[in-house]
């Protein structure tokens, strides 16, 4: 009696894990993959605004930072076609076109607020907070800074128009935002699972040229 009962109940086990495994596999799909970007940061970044100080005194301004996760069916929306992996979008384009909280007529981007991940000292931004701002090496230490939990879809990872920006918020002397080139994972899924980024201040350079984001991941 009591072995019946149990052949019953594993019978009944295995005829519904395939069920559950195929319940796991779409939710997967749906909710994303976690994935982590580590920020390694020069002794000092920002720097631009401080062009008129002496060398020894630009330590820099705080940064602003957006990670933003564009899929292939964002690209269908005209007012997107700047996102396109092949484009030559910037951070000035980001930060004077992002989508605003509390503006009911958007005339820019237009993403879902999940998909975009920010650091900031605001409270209140149209996005998801995950830290504050960036300070360089020197403030902040040498140990870079990693974030987790930007999510993506698995189905749309190694898609060819799906694409990960990093737009830091870089500032001119003029306090406008420098149209300094974003990092760039396109596709996401064929970067290692920790994505990572360099920031900093190429030396030798006119400090509005010099100003940095790229992709440090193999």
């Amino acid at each position: 009696m009591h072995t019946s009962n149990r052949l019953q109940r594993t019978s009944n086990s295995r005829r519904y894990l395939p069920t559950a495994i195929c319940a796991l596999g779409a939710l997967s799909l749906l909710t994303g993959c976690a994935r982590t970007i580590t920020i390694y940061q020069d002794p000092y970044v920002n720097t631009a605004a401080q062009a008129n100080r002496p060398p020894e005194k630009r330590t820099g301004e705080p940064l602003e930072l957006a990670i933003v996760c564009v899929y292939p069916q964002d690209l269908e929306k005209a007012e997107n076609e700047l996102l396109r992996p092949g484009s030559r979008v910037t951070c000035r384009d980001w930060y004077e076109r992002r989508p605003q909280v509390g503006v009911e007529s958007q005339t820019g981007f237009s993403l879902p607020q999940e998909q975009i991940y920010t650091m900031t000292v605001a409270d209140d931004v149209y996005g998801r907070k995950i830290g504050s701002v960036l300070r360089g090496a020197k403030l902040d230490g040498d140990k870079p800074i990693t974030k987790s939990g930007i999510q993506f879809k698995w189905g749309e990872l190694h898609n060819k128009d799906a694409t990960i920006y990093v737009f830091p918020k870089f500032i001119a002397r003029d306090g406008s935002v420098l149209p300094v080139t974003p990092a760039k994972f396109n596709p996401p899924g064929k970067y290692k699972s920790k994505l990572s980024i360099d920031i900093g201040v190429a030396a030798d350079r006119p400090l509005d040229e010099a100003q940095y984001v790229k992709v440090r991941s193999e």
